[in-house]
């Protein structure tokens, strides 16, 4: 149910089947190879998912404090434009079901069925107000305790015409052997300009906008290593990749890491 509060994917079964087309299409996308990375790993990257809407009035403070918190050393950041609001006389650009479901997922994984906007979701586990900053550090902290024992480290770098993403194994005490690898195409930026709804006049900007998020492997507590194709990845319109290793579809985020394709030329 939402909330009327408005201070203002993951992926339902028909959106992981259109998703698995879009993997399929991808040569070599899951194919793991049980070695390690060369690159140093990142650890202990907190995740901070916000849920927004160009049709939010009280989304763009949050949209830039995200910008804000992105800037943050072991912090990786980004954004999902919900499509519930759409009826209030504009239409998110940037939004897509895929992306409100993901949010409903994550309340019903929660159990507290708690969907709003902004919301931000923190490491898969905990959701405060994007707009409270103070609220976002509190649930840093916390889902940072209940994940220390279980954290896997995740590296990211291009080699060749290959996206690499080398996942360590599990902490010798972590009884969590199993988890899915995500792959978020994004933007680094968009910037919109609203011309109807609450936020009419105004011009947006939105951190890391999220335009695909794909299954591309299994995690068995094992450290491996997947190689993708960058160029097609390329081609589906993001300019960051981010790796997130999550128990399930919505549960706890176990590592991640991100990679700028802009900043590195490739």
């Amino acid at each position: 149910m939402l909330e009327t509060m408005r201070p203002c994917l993951l992926i339902g079964a028909g959106a992981i089947a259109a998703l698995g087309i879009i993997v399929a299409a991808l040569p070599g996308l899951a194919e793991p190879l049980v070695t390690t990375s060369p690159k140093p790993m990142a650890q202990g990257n907190a995740v901070i998912e916000l849920f927004t809407s160009q049709g939010c009035s009280s989304c763009p403070p949050a949209d830039k404090l995200l910008t804000e918190l992105a800037e943050r050393p072991g912090v990786i950041a980004l954004s999902y434009s919900v499509d519930y609001w759409n009826y209030l006389g504009w239409h998110d650009t940037l939004s897509s079901p895929a992306n409100s479901e993901r949010q409903r997922e994550y309340a019903q994984a929660r159990g507290d069925g708690r969907v709003y906007t902004p919301q931000v979701v923190v490491d898969g586990l905990l959701h405060a107000n994007g707009g409270d900053e103070k609220a976002i550090d509190e649930a840093i902290v916390a889902a940072s305790v209940r994940l220390a024992d279980v954290k896997v480290p995740i590296s990211m770098h291009a080699e060749g015409d290959s996206l690499v993403i080398g996942l360590g194994a599990a902490p010798k005490n972590s009884h969590t052997r199993a988890a899915t690898v995500w792959l978020a195409i994004a933007r680094e930026q968009e910037t919109v300009a609203v011309t109807r709804g609450e936020n009419r006049g105004l011009t947006l900007s939105y951190h890391h906008p999220v335009r695909e998020l794909s299954p591309v492997g299994m995690w068995k507590g094992e450290a491996m290593t997947l190689r993708l194709p960058l160029k097609d990845l390329k081609t589906m319109g993001g300019d960051c990749l981010v790796a997130l290793l999550q128990v399930e579809n919505a549960g706890p985020i176990l590592g991640a890491a991100e990679y700028e394709v802009a900043a590195s030329g490739t």
